[in-house]
């Protein structure tokens, strides 16, 4: 997929299909940027509420509702990229990313950096699955 000069992504429409009014553009873990649907952004937000926040929680809070946007496409389908969501994500305008699905949510990557991820994550499979599935 490619980002526009003006910093416009068109989504896949099956990513459009499950991602419904409500939902938010936003950085996720990683440096990448996420969809997040409106359950899940609402379960972020119920953790993050807290009325004395420690200092962790409110940098998390901060960086996350700052770099925010509804996910609103166009008629094209096209969301726009907005230019610190881009700088932080390393996204260049008329560049190409990878747009995938994540479980519940869509991530947004700049291609050459999902390359070296996808390569080292699919190459360690079995050492990720031992841990993460089996408590190894």
């Amino acid at each position: 997929m490619r980002v526009d000069d003006k910093g416009r992504l068109a989504i896949p429409s099956q990513f459009r299909k499950q991602l419904r009014e409500g939902s938010f553009v936003s950085v996720s873990q990683d440096a990448v940027l996420a969809i997040y649907p409106p359950d899940l952004w609402n379960a972020l937000a119920a953790q993050l509420q807290s009325p004395l926040p420690g200092p962790d929680q409110r940098a998390l809070a901060r960086t996350l509702y700052s770099m925010s946007v509804p996910f609103e496409p166009d008629g094209q389908g096209r969301i726009g990229l907005q230019p610190e969501q881009r700088r932080l994500a390393e996204i260049e305008t008329s560049s190409t990313v990878v747009v995938i699905g994540m479980g519940s949510r869509v991530e947004i990557w700049p291609e050459a950096r999902w390359e070296n991820y996808s390569t080292d994550a699919q190459g360690r499979f079995t050492e990720f699955a031992d841990r993460v599935i089996s408590g190894q």
